[in-house]
């Protein structure tokens, strides 16, 4: 489903990624760990278009190229920084995110439910975010990027556990 071939990408002088070729199939868990600096923010942001690489190139089968605008809004991502509204329940949170990417009635009602299931916050979804523990929040953040069911998601982290 996705692929990065030969892919490099530098900043100035640093060389964060080179060379680097990986393939993810559909419906595989992939993860990224090394230490600060080794190069995983980079490969996660050239994987979801958020960066273009100074060579090599990156594909996300049946849809092409993510740097194209039509292809990226088809990818999930949950970033390192939450993207939640803290006055605002999970619930709504969800139902706001599924608005963004054209969601709507019955649909929306749907995917908000199975998110809220899927990361374990259905019997906390009527409460404010800014109740929740960090974990919570980040379940709820891996929740807004699935909730328009995007068939590529991505979870960007820091490395740290």
């Amino acid at each position: 489903m996705l692929t990065l071939t030969n892919v490099r990408k530098s900043f100035v002088q640093t060389v964060a990624v080179d060379g680097l070729s990986l393939s993810v199939g559909k419906g595989e868990l992939f993860g990224l760990l090394g230490p600060n600096g080794a190069g995983k923010s980079t490969t996660v942001s050239l994987a979801v278009g958020l960066l273009s690489p100074d060579a090599g190139g990156v594909v996300i089968e049946g849809l092409g190229n993510p740097a194209d605008p039509a292809v990226r809004r088809r990818i999930g991502v949950a970033t390192q920084a939450l993207a939640l509204y803290d006055l605002l329940t999970a619930e709504e949170n969800l139902r706001f995110f599924g608005e963004v990417y054209g969601l709507s009635g019955a649909a929306l009602s749907t995917r908000v439910a199975w998110c809220l299931a899927f990361v374990g916050l259905t019997d906390r979804r009527r409460d404010a975010v800014g109740t929740y523990s960090g974990g919570m929040k980040r379940r709820l953040n891996l929740a807004a990027a699935l909730v328009h069911d995007p068939p590529a998601a991505a979870r960007r982290t820091n490395g740290r556990r």
